[in-house]
């Protein structure tokens, strides 16, 4: 696992060096953060490259790709059929960021430069592929993300973006990744609970580090997915809107936690709520 420090915060954005004959590294982070991988992938004595797998095109898991694609240049870029055209052209994913974030915010993520079509590949469902000792295997899982893929790892592990709610290491509170534009329930849904069928012992998560990957530890997730669904469809329902939702959920996760929510948390929590918004009243977008 390599800390990303994302945004100047520790334990909030992670990526995974995989490691046998030949290397890969599952997500990025942002742009910003790039040049503090680069240097951890230096320390853990990476001369080489094989492999760049952004999971999905969100900028806290691809941002950074071009910059590492650049720093090692013979390594070939695997991703989701979907996402490969946002990667060679980020032309369109830096419009939606814009829009959703505002352009304060996104020239903290850094920036966001297309990767040379000739080093990017779809990678699809069932796919597998070989680093000598070690295989990956590619699972499709939408829902958080139409051009989303887990990763399992031979080992016994899995690597599983943001198919999973966010649980940061000793904070007592969970947070659904439901976030804007794309979000939908029942394939976030189903797509959480093929990650725990698969059988692996771990799950190694972007947000943030590993936790058990057992299906009882996936049903008190889809608890919390559900949980937070029936209260966003009860205060639209009652004629309550996006503040009103948001104050909802986050006056719900203060208490549940028994803490107030660190920025990182809270600003997770606003876009979760953005999504899970849009996906009841109809306005999110495919």
């Amino acid at each position: 696992m390599v800390d990303t420090k994302a945004l100047g915060f520790e334990q909030v954005v992670a990526c995974y060096l995989v490691k046998g004959r030949e290397a890969a590294l599952v997500d990025t982070g942002y742009a910003s953060s790039a040049e503090h991988t680069l240097e951890s992938l230096k320390i853990l004595g990476v001369e080489r490259l094989d492999y760049i797998i952004p999971t999905h095109v969100h900028l806290d898991h691809c941002g950074a790709a071009w910059r590492i694609a650049e720093h090692y240049p013979d390594a070939k870029v695997l991703a989701h059929e979907r996402a490969v055209k946002h990667l060679v052209d980020p032309s369109r994913l830096r419009a939606s960021v814009l829009e959703l974030y505002g352009e304060d915010v996104v020239k903290m993520f850094g920036p966001l430069e297309p990767i040379d079509g000739s080093r990017v590949f779809k990678a699809g469902d069932g796919e597998t592929l070989q680093l000598g000792g070690v295989e990956l295997t590619f699972i499709y899982t939408p829902g958080h993300a139409p051009h989303q893929l887990s990763v399992v790892v031979s080992d016994g592990s899995l690597i599983t973006a943001d198919a999973v709610p966010a649980k940061y290491p000793g904070k007592p509170f969970i947070i659904p990744t439901t976030p804007p534009p794309s979000f939908d329930l029942q394939q976030y849904i189903t797509s959480l609970r093929k990650i725990g069928r698969v059988g692996a012992k771990t799950f190694h998560t972007p947000h943030f580090g590993p936790t058990p990957a057992d299906e009882e530890w996936v049903e008190t997730l889809v608890s919390k997915v559900i949980s937070w669904y029936e209260t966003a469809e009860n205060v639209v329902r009652n004629g309550g809107g996006l503040p009103q939702l948001l104050d909802v959920l986050e006056r719900k996760a203060v208490e549940d936690a028994g803490m107030e929510l660190p920025v990182y948390a809270r600003n997770l929590l606003k876009l979760s709520v953005m999504g899970l918004y849009q996906y009841v009243t109809g306005k999110n977008r495919a």
